[in-house]
């Protein structure tokens, strides 16, 4: 077993680092082994991870992940693990039955084939949580980290469309004497196990695939390395029975993994970093009224502090004009003059201070709330739905305006309803309607709203999580 923080540890790496990882267009694609890392774009080389993480800070990351460092497991269906903290805790609980008390730690990446199809994938036999460690000092930044059959099955459904289209088919991945044997119905993932050959040789392999062909009879293909290349040469291609490689390479190619697609509905995903997130379809809009509200704020402190130093600057000729008059006495013109400093001092104290909290305001939440209400009950786009038009928002007084359009008064009705029942809205009012004016769609409404933020949720209550 390797462990990534062998050594010294790599100086933390700095933000611009970081910044150039995030940017990055294409991550470097690696092989995850228990040895270290190897480039599947690169050299082809296996690298000790601390080695060739000092070597490449700054760089996104693909990872795919052996099968030798794999459990699979297979949900029953029926099972009600819709969410996937259900589905987590079930597999961790499956895992430690099997394997002890060690596997509840074990990072799980889930997968959902279809409705009924449910599974998970555990990594065991590296630390994992030390190469985040390594990763995160060196700047390094994963962006999937995926068992090695899911990316291979993608690349395959769309290069092999007649497999992919068959009533039922076989896939069958080798590393050595770990095969995986996916079956498939009509492109969709319908079993997955691991078995154990009995030896790395072509022989023990065409043993295993007779038998698991005599019980299914499938078209299947086989692709792989690891392999003994003495011995029994592979058959010839047949229709039901094709092998993509010779299996004796020592190491995956990169273009086995090479699909850059989306991955369609009902193919298999699992990622060790977690389920990918649903983009709400209103997030940059909001994002970018967020970001109007933030310049204007700057902005209106930037005009303040030029109106204070107009005042204090104003206020010296003055005084400069008094003492050249010979006045001692305080007069009239010189409180006036106070006065206009002492203004404009408090009016840049307050453009400064609704700045901060402009900056200091959770926005996520807050965000989150006005778009999952527009959305209704169903948590879907409506035709004709709500439209919104801007959003203002005075941090230091916690009062919200939004102005948007809708298809009829009772969708804003019902979206104040919601919004007023959500944790930290309160006196949630629809403060205008009236019809739109002309090139403008439905009816415009202006609705208005004080806000705790510190009691603002991601959720609104009884809203189902998308």
């Amino acid at each position: 077993m390797f462990s990534p923080l062998a050594g010294a540890a790599a100086p933390a790496a700095g933000w611009r680092a970081r910044a150039r990882a995030r940017l990055q267009r294409q991550a470097s694609r690696l092989f995850l082994t228990a040895e270290g890392l190897r480039e599947l774009d690169g050299d082809g080389l296996q690298h000790a991870a601390a080695d060739w993480a000092s070597a490449r800070a700054g760089q996104a990351l693909e990872l795919i992940v052996s099968a030798r460092l794999l459990h699979e497991l297979i949900c029953e269906p029926g099972l009600p693990l819709g969410e996937e903290e259900e589905l987590q805790a079930y597999g961790h609980q499956q895992f430690a039955h099997y394997f002890g008390a060690a596997a509840r730690n074990w990072p799980l990446a889930s997968w959902r084939a279809d409705k009924a199809g449910l599974g998970l994938s555990a990594l065991h036999g590296l630390d994992w949580a030390g190469l985040q460690y390594l990763f995160e000092q060196q700047a390094l930044l994963p962006r999937r980290v995926r068992p090695a059959w899911a990316p291979l099955l993608h690349q395959l459904l769309q290069d092999e469309p007649e497999w992919a289209r068959a009533p039922r088919a076989g896939l069958a991945w080798v590393e050595g004497q770990v095969l995986t044997w996916l079956q498939l119905e009509q492109g969709r993932l319908q079993g997955l196990r691991q078995l154990r050959l009995a030896a790395a040789t072509r022989p023990a392999l065409l043993e295993a695939l007779g038998e698991l062909k005599a019980e299914l009879q499938v078209p299947l293909l086989v692709q792989g390395f690891g392999l003994d290349a003495a011995g029994a040469a592979l058959p010839a291609a047949a229709a039901s029975l094709r092998f993509l490689s010779d299996l004796s390479g020592v190491a995956p190619q990169g273009d086995w993994f090479a699909s850059k697609a989306q991955p369609q509905p009902g193919w298999p995903d699992p990622d060790f970093l977690g389920p990918r997130q649903r983009r709400w379809p209103l997030a940059w809009p909001l994002a970018l009224s967020a970001a109007l509200v933030l310049g204007t704020a700057v902005w209106g402190l930037q005009d303040s502090r030029q109106n204070l130093d107009l005042a204090q600057q104003q206020a010296q000729r003055l005084t400069a004009e008094v003492q050249r008059l010979g006045g001692s006495k305080p007069s009239a013109r010189k409180t006036e003059v106070a006065a206009v400093a002492k203004r404009g001092e408090l009016d840049a104290l307050r453009g400064a201070q609704e700045a901060q909290k402009l900056l200091q305001q959770a926005w996520e939440p807050l965000l989150s709330n006005i778009e999952q209400a527009g959305l209704g009950e169903a948590a879907k786009p409506e035709p004709g739905g709500i439209s919104w038009l801007s959003l203002d928002y005075s941090a230091a007084r916690g009062e919200l305006r939004l102005e948007g359009l809708a298809s009829d008064k009772l969708l804003a009705l019902q979206l104040a309803d919601r919004l007023g029942h959500a944790p930290g809205w309160r006196q949630v009012m629809l403060s205008r309607f009236q019809t739109a004016e002309q090139g403008l769609s439905g009816q415009r409404f202006e609705l208005t709203a004080r806000l705790r933020p510190e009691l603002l949720q991601p959720d609104l209550p009884g809203k189902d999580k998308p």
